[in-house]
């Protein structure tokens, strides 16, 4: 089990299972950390977890009530953070820098890198 990684709620409307906690400061609730040299926003960690589940733009921006134009404008600045040509790449280098849990569907952010 990735470290940090516990039972919890779902995303969205996917079915529950197991995922990892976001642990947040008290002050900064939408602050974020270094992750690789880089900082992920707790929107950015949101929509991350969604295009790792395989969800379209739309779909993600009807569950977390932004425009698709946001969500891709996101998926664009993560992809060019960690040089990634496309969705599934940006996935598979977020599983490599382990900012995504790897025992768990759909996955989750990992602890610890997110505020």
């Amino acid at each position: 089990m990735h470290p940090g990684c516990a039972r919890k709620g779902s995303f969205g409307k996917v079915p529950s299972g197991p995922v990892c906690l976001v642990t947040k400061n008290s002050a900064e609730s939408e602050a974020s950390q270094q992750v690789g040299g880089w900082a992920l926003s707790s929107v950015q960690a949101r929509i991350l977890e969604g295009v790792a589940a395989g969800f379209s733009s739309g779909r993600l921006s009807r569950e977390l009530y932004l425009s698709s134009k946001t969500i891709d404008y996101h998926v664009r600045v993560m992809s060019d953070k960690l040089q990634a040509s496309n969705r599934v790449a940006l996935v598979s280098r977020a599983f490599v820098l382990e900012i995504l849990c790897t025992d768990s569907w759909p996955p989750r952010i990992a602890r610890g890198t997110v505020d």
